[in-house]
């Protein structure tokens, strides 16, 4: 039964009884209900803060454990970012420089696995930074592995060429040593011997009698065969295939035309003094890949006397 309550009236000297409304006790109630609701709720807020539910625990292994497997990744890649380099050194430092072929660049190696939009659907999301700085090691990893394999299959194909590179390469000087009066003029700077400044000089010049036989130093074609109006003279040019290519200038004749295959130590000229000399001598050039470089670390039969020469960089003419 609800209790009753009274209010003492000083007027009437009587309890009159106190009615309360609908509203005001659902008001009341209501009140209540929202209090004990709020201490409900703070008390379970306190309590997941101090303790875990089943479900984040599991949460926070999870998250835990993906941590550890993204810094053992992390690791890897780095490690195998190592190894790679050690093999990138040794393909451009031993490998390629024995079969003396160009090296590859770094900003080949590195480069060429996309741009920066690449990875933009990733920018927003949750860890981005470090999903497109994963993504980015990966790629770069990937990009490089595919490079070096295909330098391995080059490497790999000139060493089935070995044999026949050794044939092409020039190795012997293209003058018999038994014909030969001297060495006139080695590869580097010089003064010119007719206009007197200085220059450089890309060959070597080996003087001899008109008529000296001249050889080929290696397997190769002819590519160019005659008469040059460029200070050459009479001149052969063969190429050796493997970036190599030799210049024979200043002959007296031409013995072999454009487009004939030589072989090593076939004659294909005389000594001669025509275009830009001063004497009969021949002009000899080594060009690696479109640049001339020193013959002289291509001869095998030459004298100490000449390769000291060659070693303090004598030039009588240009030291004047």
């Amino acid at each position: 039964m609800a209790k009753i309550k009274y209010h003492f009236n000083p007027h009437t000297l009587k309890f009159d009884e106190i009615r309360i409304s609908f509203y005001k006790q659902a008001t009341k109630i209501l009140i209540h209900l929202v209090f004990y609701v709020g201490i409900f709720l703070g008390l379970g807020y306190a309590f997941s803060i101090i303790y875990d539910t089943p479900v984040e625990q599991g949460l926070k292994r999870a998250n835990a454990e993906y941590h550890l497997k993204y810094e053992l990744t992390l690791k890897q890649i780095d490690e195998l970012s190592r190894q790679l380099a050690m093999l990138e050194r040794k393909d451009n430092n031993i490998y390629r420089s024995i079969f003396e072929a160009d090296t590859i660049p770094y900003s080949i190696r590195k480069g060429g696995y996309g741009g920066a939009d690449k990875y933009s659907n990733l920018l927003g999301s949750t860890n981005s930074a470090m999903l497109i700085k994963t993504l980015r090691a990966l790629d770069e990893l990937t990009w490089r592995a595919y490079i070096q394999s295909r330098s391995f299959d080059d490497v790999a194909d000139m060493a089935k060429n070995k044999e026949l590179m050794i044939k092409c390469i020039p190795a012997i000087q293209p003058i018999s040593t038994k014909n030969l009066v001297k060495i006139s003029d080695f590869y580097g700077p010089r003064r010119d011997p007719i206009s007197r400044m200085p220059s450089m000089h890309w060959g070597i010049d080996f003087a001899g009698p008109v008529g000296t036989p001249i050889y080929a130093t290696g397997d190769g074609v002819v590519v160019e065969a005659g008469y040059s109006f460029n200070g050459y003279g009479n001149q052969v040019v063969i190429d050796h295939g493997f970036g190599y290519q030799t210049r024979y200038a200043h002959l007296h004749k031409v013995h072999v035309r454009v487009g004939q295959k030589i072989f090593r130590t076939e004659k294909i000229g005389d000594l001669g003094s025509t275009g830009k000399s001063t004497g009969p001598h021949l002009h000899y050039e080594v060009i690696l890949r479109g640049k001339p470089v020193n013959p002289i670390n291509y001869f095998n039969d030459m004298t100490e006397e000449d390769y000291d020469k060659m070693l303090k960089g004598y030039s009588s003419d240009f030291l004047d």
